[in-house]
């Protein structure tokens, strides 16, 4: 069963708020929205279930600077 990852951050740089979605699962990764790269670096278990944990990359539309994010 794929996993919806959302993605809310602020560019580092210019302030300007990004928001984008993705399903993940399996080894397929498909974007929705706003376009960004995922890495999947592992897994977290909480009470909920399982959830993937991993590295955010996605450029600032409004200022072309690359951001990196933990989720």
């Amino acid at each position: 069963m794929a996993e919806v990852i959302r993605l809310k951050v602020k560019c580092h740089a210019c302030g300007y708020e990004m928001k984008g979605t993705a399903k993940y699962g399996a080894g397929h990764y498909v974007p929705e929205g706003l376009d960004f790269e995922f890495v999947a670096t592992g897994k977290i278990k909480t009470a909920k279930g399982t959830r993937v944990k991993g590295e955010v990359y996605i450029v600032c539309p409004k200022c072309t600077v690359k951001n990196k994010y933990e989720i």
